[in-house]
């Protein structure tokens, strides 16, 4: 069964492998948070090199269905988060382990 890991473990594991107070840390942490959320509110694009992008997409107005009033409505245009992981996460996720080079052999 899978670990869930949560941001206290994130930041007592951060603490000690950089050998930084737990205070710095949580420090660093809180305005990483408040950095990413300012991005996301421009919708602007954030991208953390090796591991990931957030990217907002614009969702144009359309035609839809309102299950409340069972009726067809024009929207707003509004947005999605997209999360997308990089190619180095992916192979980890796919393969199990860190290869920057190239997939396993199908072999083994």
């Amino acid at each position: 069964m899978s670990e869930k890991y949560t941001k206290e473990f994130l930041l007592r594991e951060l603490a000690v492998r950089a050998s930084f107070t737990l205070g710095d840390v949580k420090i660093l942490w809180e305005e990483f948070e408040k950095l990413v959320e300012e991005i996301v509110e421009e919708h602007d694009t954030l991208l953390v090199g090796g591991l990931f992008k957030i990217s907002a997409t614009e969702i144009a107005p359309h035609l839809a269905y309102d299950i409340d009033s069972r009726t067809h409505k024009q929207t707003d245009t509004t947005y999605r988060l997209v999360i997308s992981p990089s190619t180095t996460l992916r192979r980890i996720a796919r393969y199990g382990k860190i290869d920057k080079t190239s997939p396993p052999d199908e072999e083994e």
